[in-house]
């Protein structure tokens, strides 16, 4: 799982001693993160834990210690909530309480990378989602999709990112009948031959502009793949 649960969450007394030390709210979306968990990682970035006096080993290089030690070395306002242990820090540029922004220590600058806390673990999720699929489909030589008819009618969603939409594709059988509900109820289930993907549906995918969603669930979310970036991955 790209969310991995580590200490059992914080109360709303210690999250308000906390913003005391700190001098100001914390987010929503990560307080209510702190409540629910504490010491979590999602896929390569370990949150900084709000300290435990039960976990002192585990929680002593917590969220308030990094943020008032070398504050010098960071833009003002930037509140570090994670580190992938490479120098790099995700967080948030106060007053924004939203926008979850990536500071790349090399470029020595800030950059936003989602709209939320949750969106950003959705990105995540999906990027580890995407990254199974390759390796599954690789190895099995197939990719399974929804069609409503028999040569047409792929099941698709209309794209967050731009005019087009979202084909979607699965590496199993059964990820693909998890979505044969509400619409796709009677949607036929699909098996392509790896090869007529990489030769014929990709290429034509990127004729016509559409983008790659690869094992998204039944709530639909997941990463918009470029389906030149997909066909490099299979190919390389």
């Amino acid at each position: 799982m790209t969310v991995q649960i580590g200490l059992p969450g914080v109360t709303e007394e210690r999250l308000q001693e906390v913003e005391a030390e700190l001098g100001f709210e914390l987010p929503k979306e990560l307080r209510n993160r702190y409540k629910h968990e504490n010491k979590f990682s999602v896929g390569e970035w370990e949150f900084h834990p709000i300290k435990d006096e039960q976990y002192i080993k585990r929680t002593w290089d917590d969220l308030v210690r990094v943020n008032t030690t070398d504050t010098d070395d960071y833009p003002s306002g930037f509140l570090r909530i994670a580190s992938d242990g490479t120098g790099d820090e995700l967080g948030y540029q106060l007053p924004d309480t939203d926008t979850i922004v990536l500071w790349d220590h090399e470029e020595q600058e800030l950059f936003p990378i989602a709209p939320t806390l949750k969106m950003f673990i959705n990105k995540e999720q999906s990027a580890e989602q995407a990254e199974l699929f390759l390796e599954t489909v690789l190895e099995t030589g197939a990719v399974y999709g929804l069609s409503k008819f028999e040569q047409s009618g792929w099941a698709y969603c209309p794209s967050n990112q731009d005019e087009t939409d979202v084909l979607l594709f699965f590496s199993t059988e059964a990820a693909a009948k998890a979505l044969q509900t509400k619409e796709w109820t009677n949607y036929h289930l699909i098996r392509l031959d790896l090869d007529l993907f990489i030769n014929g549906w990709l290429p034509n995918m990127i004729d016509d502009d559409l983008y790659c969603g690869l094992d998204w669930g039944p709530e639909l979310v997941g990463l918009e793949l470029d389906p030149e970036d997909v066909l490099a991955d299979l190919e390389g």
